[in-house]
């Protein structure tokens, strides 16, 4: 697979190990992209300028149709990017040398997912759009619930705004549920799949939504998860992004038919598709009202009921300009019902006297924000 992050590309392998390696598109020799395109199946990299071999762990093969002694074959593999880990079924790929492990950036994150098989999805659909927005303003628009009414007619009815509620902890990523869904006759209905197995009776009837900063926004409904991955390209204001959709493991009903299950699994990634399609036009349109403001020199105005999630993911921004993670002391302690009752349920199975401390219940009024 090829990625293509602003100006530097990359290269993702599988070997036979089933190990997963992320390199530098450059081959050792002159510098040429070794890849330009994703591909199934292959045995081996092959550079087009010179036909340079490199095995899928990075390691040079041949270099026809000189003999290159081994020792030096050793020293010309390609460069392999700093971090790869994998959470939740994605690869997370971190360029910076000797950056923070993964498991310690994601703070609580985990455990918030761990009920959940994300490691057994079934992949049920895929889209790529071009967006003349700033992947920020993308990230932005996912964590910003308050716009549903107006841009999003179906899906207020599923996942009302009114719902939604926090569910934040310490960590690099925003968070927030709907809790409960509505069945509101559309794709989405609990009807339809069967759930995930392993959360909660609270968790079930819930959609859970997580930004993991920088580029990587996580919806869980409770039988399918879609994402969506945006990349920066080399042109300022102009986004790659990728919006996938996949099935809880064992979510067909046993007494549907295939083909019945594959059309409601269809009709599911259309209503998924037909959101972000709508997101696509309303971030477009903010881009451009965002030139227009800054040429003026105009500032918008939080509602801190609503905007804590822009409010949370902007910090993370600026601190990350600065290479470090969110300073949780200049962030709003936040508590719904939903995460009450999760803390109760893990309370009972852990058999724990106490609920995370500090919480506070989120009012109309709202929290100080710093």
């Amino acid at each position: 697979k090829v990625i293509e992050v602003g100006g530097t590309s990359i290269i993702m392998t599988c070997d036979k190990d089933s190990k997963i390696h992320a390199f530098y598109n450059v081959c050792r020799h002159r510098g040429a992209r070794v890849a330009s395109k994703d591909e199934k199946g292959c045995k081996q990299l092959v550079c087009p300028y010179h036909w340079w071999a490199y095995r899928l762990d990075g390691t040079l093969k041949s270099t026809p149709p000189a003999a290159t002694p081994k020792e030096r074959k050793d020293l010309l593999g390609l460069q392999p990017v700093p971090g790869l880990e994998t959470f939740a079924g994605i690869v997370f790929l971190n360029q910076a040398p000797n950056s923070v492990p993964l498991a310690e950036s994601l703070g609580d994150l985990p455990n918030k997912l761990a009920r959940y098989d994300l490691g057994n999805l079934e992949h049920a659909g895929k889209k790529e759009y071009t967006i003349q927005g700033d992947w920020k303003l993308i990230a932005e628009n996912f964590v910003d619930f308050y716009h549903i009414n107006a841009v999003h007619p179906e899906l207020a009815k599923f996942s009302r705004v009114d719902d939604h509620q926090p569910y934040q902890g310490p960590g690099q990523y925003v968070g927030f549920v709907t809790s409960p869904l509505t069945d509101s006759g559309g794709p989405g209905d609990s009807h339809h799949f069967n759930a995930f197995k392993g959360p909660y009776p609270v968790e079930t009837t819930a959609a859970l939504f997580f930004q993991v900063f920088p580029n990587i926004s996580v919806t869980i409904y409770p039988h399918s998860v879609y994402t969506l991955m945006t990349f920066p390209t080399q042109h300022p204001g102009v986004t790659k992004e990728v919006l996938s959709l996949l099935m809880a493991p064992g979510a067909k009903k046993e007494e549907d038919p295939e083909e019945e299950y594959k059309e409601k699994c269809q009709k599911l990634f259309d209503f998924v598709a037909n959101i972000n399609d709508e997101d696509v036009v309303a971030i477009e349109n903010l881009q451009n009202g965002l030139r227009n403001a800054r040429a003026r020199g105009l500032h918008g105005e939080f509602l801190p009921k609503y905007d804590w999630p822009i409010h949370r993911f902007q910090n993370m921004v600026l601190e990350g300009i600065k290479g470090n993670t969110v300073n949780e002391s200049h962030m709003p302690v936040l508590c719904g019902a939903f995460q009450i009752q999760v803390a109760d349920a893990n309370e009972m199975v852990r058999s724990t006297s106490t609920v995370a401390p500090g919480l506070v219940e989120v009012s109309d009024a709202g929290a100080a924000m710093a």
